[in-house]
């Protein structure tokens, strides 16, 4: 059986589970190649990439329409990040590092940016502490 032969024999349109299946694929892959998660979510994530990959292949019609999704995403997601590095090698930004707070200049007797409340002053205000930025992502 050809594969574009086989394109004729799907429904005209994909069903839920197959959206929905690729939906949770392709979202489960890009949380593992990335660094939005620790170790153990990225490993996390590739597991669910996996399962969710595996049942393509079981609910599309011939399973290598599965595959060959499969595989032209994760082509299209490592070109696509490929691509992104070399053009931010060529640009010169890939070594800055990224900060959420612009740079301040601080003499050397400058009072402490952060200063924390005394046990006494943190009752006053209900038991919580004063309000931070947050942390950079760096």
């Amino acid at each position: 059986m050809n594969l574009f032969s086989a394109l004729d024999n799907q429904p005209p349109a994909l069903l839920s589970a197959q959206l929905s299946t690729m939906g949770v694929f392709l979202t489960a892959y890009l949380v593992a190649v990335t660094g939005l998660l620790g170790t153990r979510g990225r490993l996390r994530a590739a597991a669910v990439a996996l399962l969710a990959g595996i049942g393509l292949g079981f609910l599309l019609t011939p399973w290598t329409l599965g595959a060959l999704f499969v595989a032209g995403s994760v082509g299209a997601i490592g070109l696509f990040i490929g691509l992104s590095w070399l053009f931010s090698r060529a640009l010169g930004v890939h070594d800055q590092s990224p900060t959420l707070q612009p740079e301040l200049e601080l003499e050397e007797e400058a009072p402490p940016l952060m200063v924390t409340l005394a046990a006494g002053e943190r009752a006053d205000r209900g038991g919580f502490s004063p309000p931070t930025a947050p942390a950079p992502l760096g």
